[in-house]
């Protein structure tokens, strides 16, 4: 499994980058994050709300979608998880 979270802040290049980067070092993240000022990922996605995330196969197919804050440290998340990294979705 990879995770690889997506800014969609808008802004100059420079703030955003700042922006991006300083909530990562306070986070303490050490998964990618890249930035989509465009939100062109965004509008591939048809994503709407923030935050969004997507859990995508091998083969490039969205399996399933959550909109909104989730605790993925719960045991339901756990388990989620497990099914979809044994194909079982």
């Amino acid at each position: 499994m990879v995770v690889v979270a997506i800014s969609i802040d808008r802004g100059s290049n420079k703030k955003v980058r700042k922006l991006v980067k300083d909530y990562v070092s306070r986070r303490k993240l050490t998964f990618p994050n890249l930035l989509d000022p465009k939100a062109a990922t965004a509008t591939q996605y048809r994503v709407r709300g923030v935050p969004m995330s997507f859990f995508i196969n091998p083969q490039g197919k969205v399996v399933a979608a959550a909109s909104g804050y989730r605790n993925w440290d719960s045991q339901e998340a756990h388990k989620m998880f497990q099914q979809l990294l044994s194909g079982a979705n």
